[in-house]
């Protein structure tokens, strides 16, 4: 049985381009404080500096860091690619042992969109299209109980809204209650 005053665990995943880092965050705002926002590419490459590999030491540090702000209680966003063959294990790990709300979305999104949208970002220039199909897995999907497929082609504030919808309300949690005033 779901403990309904246990944080929430929200989990999204999609390949490279598909909005995840966006929505992440937007919903992160709209949910307000107390939510933990979690993101795989910041912990791997900018905390660690770390390639995505099998056993990396960033699949550890992002299992412990989510559980660190479940305990404390916050509600928490797991964010990234979190590519199914290297998290999997882990999230399943996050996903069994969190007695609150869990939530699991992949974001999907087409390969040529996908190309398209990379164009946009600002380290565009330094991966090339045949390194971005070498990261690209169609529907790489967790395959737990209630793993949602979101069509991340359309506007950001339509997939946010989807998700709001799916997650259902959101109660501020302890962690606000504790010190509400020390958050942004």
């Amino acid at each position: 049985m779901v403990d309904t005053s246990s944080p929430h665990l929200i989990i999204i995943r999609g390949n490279s381009s598909s909005g995840k880092t966006t929505v992440a965050s937007q919903l992160q705002h709209r949910l307000g404080r107390g939510v933990a926002n979690v993101g795989q590419d910041h912990l791997r490459r900018i905390v660690l500096r770390e390639h995505d590999v099998p056993d990396g030491d960033n699949i550890a540090l992002i299992e412990q860091t989510v559980r660190h702000c479940l305990a404390i209680p916050y509600h928490v966003i797991v964010e990234g690619i979190l590519y199914e063959p290297h998290y999997g294990a882990m999230l399943r790990r996050l996903l069994r042992d969190h007695d609150g709300p869990c939530h699991v979305f992949h974001l999907d999104v087409p390969f040529e969109e996908t190309v398209e949208r990379h164009r946009m970002k600002e380290f565009s220039a330094e991966v090339s299209v045949d390194r971005l199909r070498s990261w690209y897995h169609e529907r790489d999907l967790l395959g737990v109980t209630g793993e949602v497929v979101v069509d991340a082609s359309r506007p950001t504030a339509q997939v946010l809204a989807e998700l709001v919808e799916r997650i259902g309300p959101v109660d501020p949690t302890p962690a606000v209650e504790r010190g509400g005033a020390r958050f942004l």
